[in-house]
């Protein structure tokens, strides 16, 4: 009896009163990228940023990091008071120098706002007519008109006090102004100011709001709310954590969020719940208030940055609360509503009625490195250690020693069905029933699948389900029937067993889940969209959701969609981690349990985790996709469609973001560069890298999932060109093809030059050889003939002799035409009008003879065409001297290009028949032929001949 009351002494002297649980709040300040810690406003923009205004910086977040903004950037002040996002979308901020306005990043004041420079803007509202009101600290409101013109409304035109805090319209139109001295409505251009004689708790407001078409007013005195022209108010003898509060901001339901300077207050049903400090909140002055798009609660403190809170869902227990140790084993709840919870070096836990009480070795624990609880038919508390056994009841202990018990690592235990005592694993040593007194043993020698068990199940039929380090055993009837990795299990390492109402075995492995359901063994692991392959425990809540356990948080795991919607099973799976307010992610074996109301305790190696699932946020809001940045060889460039980039880039990297505040790190992506034979692939990281890519046109396009498993409605995407190299740009290729022709047609004019000079090297020697030995040679002999016309011969001979002397030197004349064709040195168009010359001089000496040329004198000619133009020439000239009777002759050769045009006309008067009918015009023709050009020959005033050649 004295034993008895010296251990209730000593536990009463370890009882601790738990004042709170840990709660899922989440704190970003300086160290994580806020530019200051004392946060005055907050906004969510509509692409799903977060701005924060602080007292040195203007911060926007997308959940993972932060961008600041100062006035370098182009603010008016580093001291921001408010944030507002109007109607086009674009966020005004209102610091300690006027107002600014954001736009695409860039910062500017419009210079219709430059009047209000000199003030503190305390905050910024637009009306439903789209007039946009700032209130000031000290300077009353002003107003700015759909006409860019500015007015400004103070205390002497019946606003309650030049000090404004808050302003907002109802929905009759009526603006209302929270100030320093009373509430004050604008209605049909008339003020009207609201204090303490009205019913008001303080006249000094700070905030408003209209909810549930209630108009709220927070004050130094308390909360308020005005209906039927009276107020009613709330004050900390109500619940409220604090009088002096200093915003307020309405969730989806309606309710009321405060933000005091001694903590916050959630408003619901007319009842406070109350949070601070010690429930996970930074700092428990609290100056602004947002929430979000996703449902969650954002709080800008003084001092302690942002905190977000994601609801009620979890509550933690740890160290700091009176945990003896944070590596929580076990938890179990008794028949008097007690829950017991075990740690591994830290001896038993009991929480009853806000009490924590510790019970280890000192209070007659066994050991204090404990693996497992279990609560039988009798109330008792049955404590497996790592050195024995141990049964709790009426305040003693009761341990098995080595004598009596010879197994020390009891690694799980659970009392039998009905009366048939209890089931103990152990860990290395197989399965012990233990039934009135007595233990009986059962090893790897009697059919078990491995000594070293983790769990026990027994089903109602008394089958018991053993799981051990070498599959899983099925004992009934003293028989074993045994399912490893051959069986279809996906590892043979067994950490938890779960029987459903189906009398589906459920079987957490290091490799994934099964289900093991008449003999069949159906696998479920990472590549059925399993988040994590160790699962540490199974358990299944009132809705049918299993929770599995692993070393990356909980999953919930919805089998019914899963077995349904088999082309999309990761729909059926969801991740909880320490970003949805789990005190840990990395969870203990078997260390899951769900207690009378149906709420869920998780063990952890960071403390025990109570999930509510009534609590459970199943927030439809996609998360918002943006793509934030591109690098180019490791260099950002703009954000701009259509962008041209170079060749020689080689990398190309794109940095996009997925806004989701809930769980921040579990954002997935999809992604795909069009036009680069690539499809959809998935991802976990917020960028992406190319490398070498072809020249041509591309789209990248990205879009994002929640850890809830929504998409994002929207798909990002940019479009870019990625030129070609220099040496396949058209203009290089243009180059490289002129050069090639300029060679080519370089080496045709070589050779066709080369062989041109040779040609006419060949014709100055034939004409030279012609002229110096044939000429010479016919001269010879008609001067012979000369010579002996001169001696005394026979009239028939001295006949002959001039004969051969007259046609040697028609011979000799001949030649001389042809040797004067043949020579190169004779081609251009002088040589031509000079040869003419002679011969008219020759053939026309006594005619009064008129020239006239035109053209290029150093103009090259063909050999043919100056050939057959001079004979036809001659032939025309022949013609005159013989048949025309005329006086005067008129010559014209004229080059035009590359072609030309001979005309000979003379004013004779002999018949133009005479001159047709001889031989000479046929053979102009036949020669005008020869060189393509036309002759035509004109009788009228004279008679004409005249050659034309025109390209």
């Amino acid at each position: 009896m004295k034993r008895l009351v010296l251990i209730i002494i000593f536990i009463a002297g370890v009882s601790i009163e738990i004042s709170a649980q840990t709660l899922p709040f989440r704190t970003y300040s300086i160290e994580r990228g806020l530019s200051e810690s004392v946060v005055n406003d907050m906004i969510q923009d509509d692409d799903g940023h977060l701005w924060i205004g602080t007292s040195y910086g203007l911060n926007r977040f997308d959940g993972i990091s932060f961008d600041n903004f100062y006035s370098e950037d182009g603010l008016s002040s580093n001291k921001i008071f408010s944030l507002y996002e109007a109607n086009n979308g674009l966020v005004w901020v209102g610091t300690s120098k006027g107002v600014n306005i954001i736009r695409k990043d860039s910062i500017y004041t419009p210079p219709y706002l430059k009047s209000l420079n000199a003030s503190t803007i305390l905050s910024i509202y637009q009306d439903d007519i789209g007039d946009f009101w700032f209130a000031t600290d000290g300077e009353g409101v002003w107003h700015l008109d759909s006409e860019k013109k500015v007015s400004q409304y103070r205390q002497i035109h019946g606003m309650g006090s030049d000090r404004i805090r808050d302003i907002i319209q109802d929905a009759n139109g009526v603006l209302w102004f929270a100030t320093r001295d009373g509430l004050t409505k604008l209605e049909n251009g008339n003020f009207r100011t609201f204090t303490r004689r009205h019913g008001l708790a303080d006249d000094r407001l700070r905030d408003v709001e209209i909810s549930k078409d209630t108009l709220w007013v927070a004050s130094r005195g308390g909360l308020c709310h005005f209906t039927n022209n009276a107020f009613r108010c709330f004050t900390e003898q109500d619940g409220l954590v604090n009088n002096r509060i200093q915003s307020i901001s309405k969730d989806n339901d309606g309710n009321l969020w405060l933000g005091t300077e001694d903590g916050a207050s959630l408003f619901e049903n007319g009842n406070f719940t109350n949070y601070s400090v010690e429930e996970g909140l930074a700092n428990n002055i609290i100056y602004a208030t947002h929430y979000d798009h996703e449902g969650n609660i954002w709080f800008g403190t003084f001092g302690g940055g942002i905190t977000i809170f994601l609801g009620n869902q979890f509550r933690s227990y740890t160290v700091e609360h009176g945990l003896p140790n944070n590596v929580v084993t076990s938890i179990t709840q008794d028949q008097d509503g007690q829950y017991w919870v075990s740690t591994y070096g830290g001896g038993v836990v009991r929480i009853r009625d806000n009490e924590l009480s510790v019970l280890d070795v000192d209070n007659g624990l066994v050991d204090n490195k404990v693996y497992t609880l279990s609560i039988d038919q009798e109330n008792r508390l049955l404590i497996g250690t790592r050195w024995g056994f141990s049964i709790y009841e009426n305040g003693e202990f009761y341990n098995y020693d080595e004598v009596k018990l010879p197994y020390r690592k009891i690694r799980t235990v659970i009392a039998a069905k009905g009366s048939d005592g209890i089931w103990l694993g152990t860990y290395g040593e197989g399965i012990i029933h233990y039934v009135d007194g007595k233990f009986k043993q059962y090893t790897e020698d009697d059919g078990l699948a491995n000594n070293t068990v983790l769990a026990l199940e027994e089903t109602p039929d008394g089958t018991l389900w053993v799981a051990t380090y070498g599959g899983i055993s099925k004992l009934k009837n003293d028989t074993f029937t045994n399912y490893s990795i051959a069986d279809g299990l996906p590892n043979n390492g067994v950490l938890d067993l779960y029987t459903d109402s189906s009398e589906a075995v459920w079987i957490a492995t290091f490799g994934g889940l099964a289900r093991l359901k008449d003999g069949r063994i159906e696998t479920i692991t990472t590549a059925n969209g399993l988040p994590n392959e160790v699962c540490y425990f199974i358990e299944r809540d009132d809705r049918g959701f299993f929770w599995i356990g692993t070393n990356k948080g909980v999953i919930r795991f919805d089998y019914e969609e899963y077995s349904s919607n088999v082309e999309n099973t990761t729909q059926s799976f969801k991740l909880f981690t320490q970003d949805q307010g789990l005190v840990a992610n990395e969870m203990n074996a078997g260390a899951v349990f769900k207690d009378r109301d149906g709420h869920l305790w998780f063990g952890t190696v960071g403390g025990v985790t109570e999930f509510n699932p009534n609590f459970e946020k199943n927030d439809d809001t996609p998360p918002h996709v943006h793509i934030e940045n591109i690098e180019v060889s490791g260099k950002a460039i703009p954000l701009e469609q259509n962008l041209e980039i170079g060749s020689d880039n080689h990398n190309i990297t794109f940095e996009f973001i997925g806004i989701s505040f809930s769980a921040p790190e579990q954002v997935m992506y999809e992604y795909r560069l069009k036009n680069s034979g690539e499809g959809w692939q998935k991802t976990k990281q917020p960028s992406v890298r190319y490398s070498a890519l072809m020249a041509g046109d591309y789209t990248f396009e990205v879009k994002a999932q929640n850890y809830n498993g929504k998409w994002s409605r929207e798909t990002a995407k940019i479009r870019f060109t990625v030129l070609a190299p220099f040496w396949q740009q058209w203009w290089f290729i243009g180059i490289v093809i002129l050069t090639i022709l300029a060679i080519v047609a370089f080496i045709y004019n070589y050779y066709r030059v080369r062989k041109m000079v040779d040609i006419e090297r060949m014709r100055v020697r034939i004409a030279s050889d012609l002229h110096d030995d044939v000429g010479s040679s016919l001269t010879e002999i008609a001067l012979q003939s000369d010579f002996l016309q001169t001696m005394d011969v026979s009239d028939g001979l001295e006949e002959s002799l001039q004969q051969i002397g007259a046609q040697s030197r028609k011979i000799v004349s001949s030649l001389d035409d042809i040797v004067w064709s043949i020579d190169a040195r004779n081609d251009t168009m002088g040589d031509l009008t000079d040869r003419m010359q002679d011969y008219v001089n020759n053939v026309l000496s006594k005619l009064n003879v008129h020239y006239h040329f035109d053209g290029d004198m150093q103009a090259k000619l063909e050999v043919s065409h100056k050939e057959n133009l001079y004979l036809i020439f001659k032939e025309a000239i022949n013609n005159i001297a013989k048949h025309s009777n005329a006086d005067t002759v008129s010559i014209s050769l004229a080059m035009e290009d590359q072609g030309f045009m001979l005309s000979v006309k003379d004013n004779g008067t002999s018949s133009t028949n005479d001159r047709k009918s001889g031989q000479g015009l046929r053979n102009m023709e036949m020669r005008a032929n020869r060189i393509d050009a036309d002759i035509i020959f004109e009788s009228e005033n004279g008679f004409e001949v005249r050659v034309e050649k025109f390209d």
